[in-house]
């Protein structure tokens, strides 16, 4: 027999007009309660009902960096496709410790949120999940098993990318990566090239190779510059977004040196201003459009009820273009 509102209210000695008003996303219900609420609901395995008769729900995206041309393309993309689906979307950028989320939930019928970064606090998986509210991840990975996750395979994405350079008799190769966590992305892209450097019997010195920082435009020019000023001996540059690729290109161009003839330059994501530069930026290729799609049929279309998270992980595929060349034998 299934949990009822009443029995929460009983394993959690509150009212059931307590647990009623914090289902609904009710600011009056204070942090200790709504804690004591959310245990017993998970201990009971009560799932709320959400009201079906409305026609029309929203879905929230919570973005953390809106500078970012990738995350700019994944909202462009979402708002390109959200027709289709008769829903409205609501972004939101999010910093740390910000929980003003919470107030778009009391306040607007939410029926999915979409969450664009990694670095996602349990508390705020926990909130949106006890809300009977589907939560996607998309563009990466977590171990919380409360989140749906729709991505590529990261770390084979960039074997295949450090593979590709070593056959074109890349040895020294810079990369520009972001700081790794614990199953992210960047942790996994990193992964990926030391198996790759490793088949080729290639020692991997990550003082030497590995440059770390944000995936920006500023962050490209700023590692690529130090660089060359350190004197690190490369042939070839790894950047783990297109925009850090970029930015890469710009700092050996003002040094005099020419990509791909001097140096070659693999970024990582496909947006569409790798499409737009010259010469065309070789890269690792996500496929955003399907990427949304997936997350928003997910959304959508599944049954809300569903307590299991799912993962979908989707073809990448490596563009080559003009950055890249073969480096002649020495």
């Amino acid at each position: 027999m299934s949990a009822t509102i009443r029995d929460v209210a009983k394993l959690a000695k509150v009212s059931p007009a307590t647990v009623s008003r914090y289902f609904s996303g009710s600011n009056v219900v204070g942090a200790e309660l709504s804690k004591r609420i959310e245990t017993a609901a998970n201990t009971l395995g009560y799932v709320p009902t959400r009201d079906v008769r409305r026609n029309q729900g929203v879905i929230l995206v919570l973005c953390p960096n809106l500078q970012l041309g990738y995350f700019s393309e994944v909202l462009k993309e979402i708002i390109k496709q959200m027709p289709k689906y008769k829903c409205r979307v609501v972004i939101i950028p999010t910093l740390s410790g910000d929980d003003s989320y919470k107030s778009f939930l009391t306040d607007l019928y939410v029926i999915g949120v979409i969450y664009l970064d990694e670095d996602i606090a349990k508390e705020m998986i926990h909130y949106i999940r006890a809300k009977n509210i589907r939560l996607v991840m998309l563009g990466g990975a977590t171990l919380e098993e409360r989140c749906d996750m729709v991505h590529i395979n990261d770390m084979s994405a960039a074997y295949e990318g450090m593979k590709y350079l070593l056959s074109l008799n890349h040895r020294d190769i810079l990369i520009l990566a972001d700081f790794p966590q614990s199953f992210s992305s960047g942790f996994q892209r990193m992964v990926g090239c030391q198996q790759a450097m490793k088949e080729a019997g290639i020692p991997f010195d990550e003082e030497q190779m590995v440059m770390y920082g944000d995936l920006t435009y500023e962050r490209g020019w700023q590692s690529t510059a130090l660089a060359l000023k350190k004197g690190k001996r490369f042939t070839a540059v790894f950047a783990f977004s297109d925009e850090v690729a970029l930015g890469s290109i710009s700092a050996l161009a003002e040094s005099g040196l020419r990509v791909p003839e001097d140096i070659s330059v693999l970024g990582f994501d496909g947006i569409s201003i790798s499409d737009r530069v010259v010469p065309k930026l070789t890269t690792i290729y996500q496929p955003v459009d399907k990427m949304v799609e997936w997350t928003l049929n997910t959304i959508c279309n599944m049954d809300k009820q569903q307590t299991e998270a799912m993962e979908y992980t989707l073809p990448y595929r490596l563009l080559e273009r003009g950055t890249c060349k073969r480096r002649e034998e020495e």
